[in-house]
Formats: C-alpha cells, sequence, structure tokens
C-alpha cells in the first residue's frame, strides 16, 4: 500500500503527478496554437529543433544530477520550468506582444523539464528498497497515466476559450508545488567527488559500446521508426484536427478537433489503465513473437488512419484497437529487450535507447513539417511505412541470432 512508503516517496510520487497535469493541459496544446500563429511547416521545425535541445538538456541533467545536490536542481529548474509558463501566460494576457515569447516559453518548458527529469528518477531509485521498489514505480506508472487523462481532458476544454488562465494557473501551481516539494523533501544525496574533466568524452564511450552491437543498433532504430506512429498523435494529428475536423454535439457537449484529440488521449490513458492485466492475460497463453508482430501491426496501421480520419465514429475504435496493439506488443519489447543488455554494460546501452523516443520525436515532427506540401493521406502512408519497416527491424533483432548482426 501507498501509506507504507516513506514521506520523500510519496512527496516525490505527487510532485510527479502534479508535474506530469501541468505538461499534459498545457505543452500539447501550445504546439496547436503555435500551428495556428505561424505555418505548420515552421512549427514542425520548432517542435524538431526543441526535440534536440531537450535531448542536449537532458544529457547536462544527468551530469548536474550525478555531481551537484538533486534537491536544489528539481527546486531551481522546477521553479524555471513555472516561470516559463507565465511567460507564456503574459503572452496570452497582452502584457507582451511579440510571439517570439511564445517560443521562448515553450523552448525553456522543455529545457527546464529536461534538466530536472534525471534528478527526479534519482531521487525515486534512492529513496525506495528493493522491497518496494517495484510498487512504487507500479504507482508512478498509474499516477502517470491518471495525470495525462486529466491533463488532457482540462486543456481540450479550456484551450479555445481559456488559454492565459490556463497558463496562468499551470504556472502558478508549478512555482508552489516547487515550494512545496522542497519543504517536503528530507533528502541529501552523495555526489561524485572527481569531476570528470571531459564529460563529453565519456559520454560518446558510452554510446559507443553500444552502438558496437549491430543487433541492439537495428532494434533502437526499429523502436523510433515504430514509435513515430504515436508521437505523431501530439504533433502533426494534433495540428490536422484542430483545423479540420468537423464540431458536432455528443452528449449536449460540443466537440471540437481540439476537443476531439483530448477524448482520444484520455480513451487511449484509461484503456491502458484499465486492461493492461487483460490483455497480459490473454497474451501470455500465446506466442511472444506473434504477439508482437501481430500487436506492433495493429499499432501502427491504427495510427497512421486516425492521422487521415476526421469521423469520430471511426477515430474511437481505431484509437481502441491501437492501445490494444500497444498493450500486446509494448510489454513484451520491454522484458525482451532486457534480455539483449550485456550485465557489465546496462548503463552504456540504456543510454543509447533513449535515442529511440528522440528519433520517434523527431520523425513525427518532421511529419507536421511535411504536411505543408503533401496532403493527409501521404503522411498517413508515411506513418504506416516508417512503423512497418520498424517492426520489422524490432522483431527481427528481438529474435535474431544470438550475435551482434541480426
Amino acid at each position: 500500500m501507498a501509506t507504507t512508503f516513506s514521506k520523500n516517496i510519496r512527496s516525490t510520487l505527487a510532485s510527479s503527478f502534479i508535474n506530469s497535469l501541468i505538461y499534459s493541459c498545457t505543452i500539447p496544446f501550445l504546439v496547436i496554437y503555435l500551428a495556428g500563429v505561424f505555418n505548420q511547416q515552421l512549427t514542425g521545425l520548432l517542435v524538431m529543433t526543441n526535440v534536440v535541445v531537450c535531448f542536449l538538456a537532458g544529457i547536462i541533467g544527468g551530469y548536474l544530477a550525478d555531481n551537484f545536490q538533486r534537491k536544489k536542481i528539481l527546486y531551481i529548474f522546477q521553479s524555471l520550468y513555472g516561470g516559463s509558463l507565465l511567460l507564456i501566460a503574459f503572452r496570452f494576457s497582452g502584457l507582451l506582444s511579440a510571439d517570439g515569447w511564445l517560443i521562448l516559453g515553450y523552448l525553456v518548458c522543455g529545457i527546464s523539464f529536461n534538466l530536472y527529469s534525471p534528478a527526479y528518477d534519482a531521487v525515486l531509485m534512492d529513496c525506495t528498497t528493493i522491497e518496494n521498489r517495484k510498487q512504487a514505480y507500479q504507482w508512478q506508472y498509474w499516477t502517470f497515466n491518471l495525470s495525462m487523462a486529466l491533463g488532457f481532458s482540462l486543456g481540450g476544454f479550456l484551450f479555445q476559450h481559456y488559454l492565459f488562465q490556463l497558463f496562468l494557473v499551470a504556472g502558478i501551481a508549478q512555482l508552489a508545488m516547487a515550494l512545496l516539494f522542497r519543504s517536503q523533501l528530507d533528502y541529501t544525496n552523495a555526489t561524485t567527488k572527481k569531476r570528470h574533466s571531459n564529460r563529453l568524452k565519456d559520454l560518446l564511450s558510452n554510446y559507443r559500446i553500444a552502438a558496437k552491437d549491430t543487433r541492439w543498433l537495428f532494434l533502437i532504430l526499429g523502436m523510433a521508426l515504430f514509435n513515430t506512429a504515436e508521437f505523431s498523435l501530439k504533433t502533426y494529428t494534433a495540428v490536422r484536427l484542430s483545423k479540420e475536423f468537423e464540431t458536432l454535439t455528443l452528449f449536449t457537449v460540443p466537440i471540437d478537433g481540439v476537443r476531439m484529440l483530448s477524448l482520444l488521449q484520455v480513451l487511449n490513458t484509461l484503456l491502458v489503465v484499465g486492461f493492461t492485466f487483460l490483455v497480459s492475460r490473454f497474451t501470455d497463453k500465446r506466442s511472444e513473437k506473434a504477439t508482437i508482430l501481430y500487436g506492433l501491426v495493429i499499432y501502427v496501421v491504427s495510427y497512421g488512419l486516425i492521422a487521415v480520419m476526421n469521423n469520430i465514429y471511426v477515430l474511437i475504435p481505431l484509437m481502441i484497437l491501437a492501445t490494444i496493439g500497444e498493450l500486446a506488443s509494448s510489454p513484451n519489447i520491454n522484458a525482451r529487450k532486457v534480455d539483449l543488455v550485456p550485465e557489465d554494460k546496462q548503463a552504456s546501452y540504456l543510454a543509447f535507447s533513449s535515442l529511440s523516443y528522440q528519433g520517434a520525436d523527431l520523425l513525427a515532427a518532421f511529419a507536421l513539417t511535411l504536411s505543408g506540401y503533401i496532403s493527409a493521406g501521404f503522411i498517413a502512408g508515411y506513418i504506416i511505412i516508417l512503423g512497418l519497416i520498424g517492426t520489422s527491424l524490432t522483431v527481427s533483432s528481438l529474435y535474431g541470432r544470438n550475435n551482434k548482426d541480426i
């Protein structure tokens, strides 16, 4: 039970929940707004730039978390995150007139979030024990999905008319949470006594070890390609629905494109939370390789079709199918992936694996840029083709011969 957790664990989980809630009700909708201010090509390039900058910030954040007090890092950069949300709010209020403030706020949000995230992970790991660590991470997974559902619902219904109030309250809540977390967290970490003279060299050395394993390299590439399907929902599909989806009334509630996006995100989250165990029981009785293969194909094709559809009665069944595919494939991939990692090189391999998500973010943002030149049907084809290639690479990497070549 959560009541058995220490005060530090409870504080960290609560802070993580608020952080995720604030993110999900603001940043995805800011991208939609930016696509309305600028064109889709420029917005896509901005998102791609943000992905690269955030990746670099995450590297720096890991270094800071290893070498300085994590409690101070969390307070400083959580506060900076809150300040950047207020900066965006001031632009929406009219106090700041130039749209460049929105771009600055968007980039600073991403940078600050990635600067403190490694410290968060380290604090939670330090505060848990072997006995309660699995339970703590289960609670983190569930609260994360709950915060996403609440955040997307809130953002979707406030986006059209209450952007200033949304970002103002989010910024104030983030600053208050940073201060409260600092007061509640009783934590001091040991720092690395020997500061690395060439951190970049050490980092590249870690990546080089994993990059020499061709099988692992192709697995990460495959994961980047098939994850593009889901990641495109937050960029290309979000912008397209906001522009093309015709408003309808559902149970007396008007549903426009932005609310349709929120509905899809909430549906996905609730299905993940409610049916993970049920789907797992069903797939456990079947071939693991076949489960991953068919699950990924359903996942990729469903998200690809979502990228081109505008009918709510088609979009909802497609999201249900996409989530079933995700639940069938994702847990098995994660479990199988660990078996490919040499015990003495875990840190190097896992550090390299984060590139799969950064790569998916870049490819999804590129779809948004492409949409300024080609139709939605071609974008759907782009997503599905990349996803199917990724599926092939992933399955062959996971179940290939036990050597470094596929």
